[in-house]
């Protein structure tokens, strides 16, 4: 399977010889389904059905899914059947049809700007779960929906270091940040576990240097 500079596999292909051939794919994400920007990124599951192991995304297809998640154009998608130079889109359940036109009229750009024809057709996922979807293969799009946790998901902040032992980060942060100097108003306590991880951000050797941005030295009064 080809790679991205967008989209990693969280898994290996999965190829039932009675069904089309899936994998699921993670990435980034700034907005949510409704093409909202959130205020934090989030992480983002999506599923590719295809029916062809030697060849499940030809370069156009991928260029095609990398231009449309530059544009915005990916978060409210869960699911995608490849069939040669056609695309199906399954949508998130929570898409109204003021934002269904926007993804739309994003993927028009996307399709634009293809080398080969591209067709994209979408549809709701409550079609797939109601049974009520014109997709020949909606059954089988409907297990992967189920066996997958699909769509855009929060980041656990806990869970990416030290922090998970902790009973609350935000208190664990307010504490040092409350905790002033009266001698030196306007000076910030250092968090000792956060230092670290700053001073690898700022590409230092040492953290000395992280102390500067973190906490600036206040400018002198000039004398009278």
């Amino acid at each position: 399977m080809l790679f991205s500079d967008f989209f990693h596999p969280e898994c290996d292909p999965v190829e039932p010889h009675d069904a089309p051939n899936h994998v699921v794919f993670s990435c980034m994400q700034w907005k949510n389904p409704s093409l909202g920007v959130m205020p934090q990124a989030a992480k983002q599951r999506f599923a590719i059905m295809y029916s062809d192991p030697s060849n499940p995304l030809n370069p156009y297809v991928t260029a095609a899914l990398e231009r449309a998640y530059i544009l915005g154009a990916m978060s409210a998608v869960k699911l995608i059947a490849v069939h040669e130079d056609s695309l199906y889109l399954f949508l998130d359940s929570g898409v109204s049809s003021a934002t269904f036109q926007e993804i739309e009229s994003l993927w028009i750009q996307v399709m634009c700007m293809s080398q080969v024809r591209l067709t994209v057709d979408f549809a709701n996922v409550n079609e797939v779960y109601s049974g009520r979807s014109d997709y020949f293969f909606w059954q089988d799009a409907k297990e992967i929906l189920e066996s997958y946790a699909l769509g855009v998901e929060q980041y656990d902040l806990a869970s990416l270091d030290g922090f998970s032992d902790l009973p609350s980060i935000d208190e664990h942060v307010w504490e040092y940040l409350s905790q002033r100097d009266s001698s030196q108003p306007g000076s910030i306590q250092v968090c000792p576990v956060g230092v670290p991880n700053i001073a690898n951000m700022m590409g230092h050797s040492n953290y000395f240097m992280t102390l500067n941005y973190i906490q600036p030295h206040l400018p002198r009064k000039r004398d009278a």
